[in-house]
């Protein structure tokens, strides 16, 4: 099959544009997946500093403790 250059250019350029369409859908998605890493980042914060609350409060009262009270 000999095609002519021509016709080789089109189907060059076609092709071409598909690529660079689907590497510009690539690095959206590449973008979008750092806010979850802030995101992750912030949760992590956030359960640290409430293991710190709890820490500091002490342990919770049990049954018994109230009975112990009376």
């Amino acid at each position: 099959m000999d095609l002519n250059p021509y016709v080789l250019e089109l189907i060059v350029q076609d092709k071409l544009a598909r690529l660079r369409a689907e590497a510009a859908v690539h690095a959206l998605i590449s973008r979008q997946k750092v806010p979850t890493l802030r995101k992750s980042m912030r949760v992590r914060l956030g359960r640290a500093l409430i293991g710190l609350g709890r820490w500091l409060r002490g342990p919770e009262p049990g049954p018994l403790d109230e009975l112990t009270r009376a």
